[in-house]
């Protein structure tokens, strides 16, 4: 394929285009499963927050946060070690520590679920929670638990906006110039250098649908498109994520491990960025229903 001359000053384009079609939306949406976080104190057990993904995931949550507590105590003095995963038969529990403040935030997932999706989650939701209470963690401050009730409408949120993390944890790795995901809305950055977002935007919506429209004549679906520019120092990568494409370039010119390397971790990095927009897309869908009915019934 002839890239476009300008602004991107791509020369060449090469399509890489999988085996099989892409999964169905009902096979994708089985790579990640929350069912339930809990926010609570590491030495008395006091579950300050919790919430339900799914309803009746788990069953009384106060009582596996002591669970949890005394676990942790026990695993401390015996091995100097405090657990973060613990594996069942059909769930894990991941658990993220503050020193700080003694909090231990648990995140209940399903199994299949990775263990960095897990820590990425729990972590940013601790981190958020003890930036929106930092008063009321505080020794001195007062502890009223209806306190923290608000922090419920801000979980989606907190779950979505973990891809900037994702994103910066890739561009700082050796070999990768930029990382950055376009979504239906808006474009999502590393930070750090400037990103000519018109230029993005409009080289991806010529590109992937001609690339589409290439490969259904043989029958066959995008993996993903790569194309160099025109010094050979660099190639970018395109890879489709849900409604989203994941834009990854690379550095040529530091050898092959570093480069392969770098594929690596764009791979990783892609597949926690697909359970995260895999939520944000289970997420949405109720609340589109909820608004749905209440337009049939006229409220």
């Amino acid at each position: 394929l002839e890239g476009p001359r300008r602004p991107s000053r791509l020369v060449s384009s090469r399509l890489v285009a999988s085996s099989h079609r892409r999964p169905s939306r009902d096979v994708r949406s089985k790579l990640m499963t929350l069912c339930n976080v809990l926010i609570l104190h590491q030495q008395s057990g006091l579950v300050l927050f919790t919430k339900d993904f799914v309803k009746n995931a788990v069953a009384q949550p106060r009582l596996l946060g002591s669970l949890l507590t005394a676990m942790t105590e026990f695993s401390d003095k015996c091995t100097g070690m405090k657990p973060t995963l613990i594996e069942m038969s059909s769930l894990a529990v991941t658990l993220v520590h503050d020193e700080g403040v003694k909090l231990l935030c648990a995140l209940v997932h399903d199994r299949n679920d990775s263990a960095a999706f897990g820590r990425l989650i729990a972590s940013e939701i601790l981190t958020a929670f003890i930036d929106e209470y930092s008063t009321e963690l505080r020794p001195s401050g007062k502890r009223d638990l209806k306190d923290f009730n608000g922090f419920d409408g801000k979980i989606n949120g907190i779950v979505r906006d973990s891809v900037r993390p994702v994103l910066q944890k890739l561009q700082a790795r050796d070999g990768v110039l930029q990382a950055l995901l376009v979504t239906e809305e808006h474009l999502v950055t590393a930070g750090g250098g400037d990103v000519d977002q018109f230029a993005v935007l409009a080289n991806i919506q010529a590109l992937l649908p001609y690339a589409d429209h290439v490969l259904d004549f043989a029958m066959d679906g995008l993996n993903h498109l790569f194309f160099d520019d025109a010094r050979q120092e660099s190639r970018t990568f395109l890879w489709r994520v849900d409604r989203c494409v994941l834009v990854v370039c690379l550095s040529t010119t530091l050898g092959t491990n570093v480069y392969h390397d770098a594929i690596d971790h764009a791979n990783d990095a892609k597949g926690l960025i697909a359970q995260i927009v895999d939520f944000a897309s289970a997420s949405h869908r109720p609340a589109v229903r909820r608004l749905a009915r209440r337009l049939a019934q006229g409220r």
